[in-house]
């Protein structure tokens, strides 16, 4: 299956980075610019252990949204607080300030998309002032 590469993605096999404006977090890009050959939008696997967070920040120029794979967490968007946890899905429009806390247990696990993809952006983290 020559160029299944491509097309099939092994999160164990991609590196982990730490965003910006974020503690105890582990992401492994699945989709985006590069290799995987999408450039509308990046799709990521995201890990928060309990006691870290998403900082309070936003991205002015995209869309993000999250699929809450494993764990709960209370999510602050726009100064409204809400509980969300498996199987919960949640829609950031561009410049809505977010912030994402873990609550206590196995750590928090999420599937997150952006569009246009968080690589390209002039200001991918943009922190509340």
């Amino acid at each position: 299956m020559v160029g299944m590469k491509k097309y099939i993605v092994h999160p164990r096999e991609l590196p982990t980075y730490s965003p910006p404006a974020h503690s105890k977090t582990t992401n492994r890009r699945l989709l985006g610019p590069g290799p995987s050959g999408s450039d509308r939008m990046e799709v990521i696997l995201g890990k928060i252990e309990s006691g870290g967070q998403a900082d309070p920040h936003f991205h002015s120029d995209l869309e993000q949204a999250f699929f809450v794979l494993q764990g709960k967490a209370e999510v602050e968007i726009e100064g409204q607080k809400a509980m969300v946890g498996p199987e919960d899905f949640v829609f950031l429009p561009p410049g809505a300030v977010h912030r994402v806390t873990p609550l206590e247990g196995p750590p928090l696990r999420l599937l997150i998309l952006y569009s246009p993809p968080l690589s390209l952006s002039r200001n991918p983290f943009e922190e509340k002032k």
